[in-house]
């Protein structure tokens, strides 16, 4: 089997592996404050088998939030941590969706509960980085100067290696001034970056995401002229490029999985998503081993200083994910792939 290829990632300046497992997926169905933020179907014997196949196989980087699962998620990864041992494994985790009784995720206190609530889950007194899950910090950002505050405070400790936050899904730097659909967002990004001054963002990107005119800093140009690191999320599009989904027979979840509420998830979409992507099937295969390493391999070369996230819920997603990635693709690849599937406008359409 190759070895699992490894990147150091700028902020962190840590070497790691190139693949990191996404631990959304292991937290199981849950509703955070009425919203559905789970997954169905999730075995916590199965998935805490899937980390240890994901250690197994030479993956270092695992990704999860208090808000996972509300707990089971860092919870599981810390049985992972009391099996293997703290050293090896980079581990970052997530605050700012759950307030808990609080008054706001981003109270003083509520943060100070949820950092130590967080380090006792995973079993650790440390976290690799540590990322503001959320851009909302209150009414007028009533938090924002706190919450940076103790963030900086933990980073100085060495409780917390690098401070990271959220990305917009779609971005380019000079679409802030502008008055384009995601202008706002990228404004507000801008913003909350300079006040925060964050060594880690991570951000979504795969097959689907659109193409960037050149004169264009899309969040990856961004992030390497800022010396910041890229943790890449849904490079899968959460199963819909794998085809794992039928238009035809749209699933049904459960009214505390997120996907109940997700319009990606409709009949619809799926649809349109499918018809986009059947060109790439019948040139590279319907096999969903070869269709992960196509979608992870565009991503991993699309962004060679990133860090790619693939979620899992059982031992067999995470070893296809790892071993399917074989030979790079090569440079006329990557251009059909780009020909074939990529909006023709900067801030067309929206992501998987």
């Amino acid at each position: 089997m190759a070895t699992l290829e490894r990147r150091v990632l700028p902020g962190l300046d840590k070497e790691v592996s190139a693949i990191g497992a996404g631990c959304w997926t292991i937290g199981g169905p849950r509703a955070n404050d009425g919203v559905p933020i789970g997954w169905d179907d999730v075995d916590p014997h199965e998935a805490f088998a899937a980390l240890l196949k994901a250690h197994e196989l030479g993956v270092t980087f695992y990704d999860t939030a208090d808000v996972y699962g509300l707990g089971r998620s860092e919870r599981l990864l810390g049985r992972l941590v009391r099996e293997v041992g703290r050293d090896g494994l980079v581990i970052s985790s997530k605050v700012g969706y759950f307030a808990g009784t609080g008054q706001h995720p981003y109270h003083p206190d509520q943060m100070r509960h949820q950092f130590n609530t967080t380090l006792a889950n995973l079993g650790t007194d440390r976290l690799d980085v540590y990322f503001f899950h959320s851009n909302d910090f209150g009414d007028d950002d009533r938090y924002l100067a706190d919450a940076i505050k103790l963030m900086r405070m933990w980073h100085a400790d060495g409780a917390v290696g690098a401070i990271g936050m959220r990305a917009p899904h779609v971005f380019a730097q000079q679409w802030a001034g502008g008055t384009g659909p995601h202008s706002a967002e990228s404004a507000r990004f801008l913003k909350l970056f300079r006040e925060i001054a964050p060594d880690v963002v991570q951000a979504r990107f795969n097959l689907l995401s659109p193409l960037y005119d050149p004169d264009d800093t899309d969040i990856f140009a961004f992030a390497r002229l800022h010396g910041v690191g890229v943790l890449i999320k849904q490079a899968l599009g959460q199963g819909v490029l794998l085809g794992s989904y039928d238009p035809d027979q749209p699933p049904t979840f459960s009214h505390t999985d997120h996907r109940s509420t997700d319009p990606a998830f409709t009949a619809e979409a799926l649809r349109a998503a499918s018809n986009k992507l059947a060109p790439l099937r019948d040139r590279f295969g319907h096999n969903s081993a070869t269709l992960a390493r196509v979608a992870l391999r565009y991503v991993l070369q699309s962004a060679p200083d990133s860090i790619v996230l693939t979620g899992f819920r059982h031992a067999a997603q995470i070893h296809t994910n790892v071993t399917c990635l074989g030979d790079p693709l090569t440079d006329d690849q990557l251009d059909e792939i780009r020909t074939l599937l990529h909006p023709t406008t900067s801030e067309e359409g929206d992501l998987t």
